[in-house]
């Protein structure tokens, strides 16, 4: 696979309601990131679903959760949750952390807790997981070289490249809208283009 190829995904939750998988295939997607958890004990009630029908697909399949740590400890804690929940399915790219609502966390607190959730996800799960960011947590949030051994999935709209003024300086996967449309989903769905080194094998596309 080329180095550079930007390969089609989406990603998906339950805010898209029933998707037919079938149909996002034959628009030319090949990977869907798909929500399975939030915090300590909220899975998304599409969770299941979303997963065994885009298996059946044979899609690229990874994995997101969405942290609401507010400590280390919470965030151990949610790297396990988020785990246990995916260990039994097949992962085709590397697991993600959304991390975006801060509160009133210091930079340096979230870049802590991001470090912890990431290391400890990637101790059980055996795969070194992705950042996604927008662009300016990126540059401004995220800037830590500890955090750059993660390869980073960027958010930015309405341009034709992301701002890569960050600690990476490549993305691995680029989420380019928040309202793209996709056969075989009713509604706005966030398209993204994504890079091979965010797949875990070298399976084809």
């Amino acid at each position: 696979m080329e180095k550079n190829k930007r390969i089609e995904g989406i990603d998906v939750s339950h805010w898209e309601g029933r998707i037919q998988f079938h149909k996002v295939r034959e628009a030319g997607i090949r990977i869907v990131y798909i929500k399975a958890t939030q915090g300590r004990n909220i899975v998304d009630p599409d969770f299941e679903r979303n997963y065994r029908e885009a298996e059946k697909e044979n899609l690229r399949i990874g994995f997101y959760h969405y942290v609401a740590a507010r400590d280390l400890e919470e965030a151990k804690q949610e790297a396990a949750f988020f785990y246990d929940k995916i260990k039994d399915k097949k992962q085709h790219v590397r697991p993600a952390m959304d991390f975006e609502e801060f509160g009133t966390l210091t930079h340096l607190e979230i870049r802590n807790i991001s470090l912890q959730f990431l290391r400890e996800l990637e101790e059980r799960d055996g795969h070194r997981p992705v950042i996604y960011s927008d662009a300016s947590n990126a540059a401004n949030v995220f800037d830590d070289d500890r955090l750059r051994e993660y390869p980073l999935w960027i958010a930015q709209y309405g341009v034709h490249r992301p701002d890569m003024e960050n600690r990476w300086k490549r993305w691995s996967g680029w989420q380019y809208t928040d309202s793209g449309t996709v056969e075989g989903i009713a509604g706005k769905v966030d398209r993204d283009y994504f890079r091979s080194e965010i797949m875990l094998h070298k399976n084809p596309i």
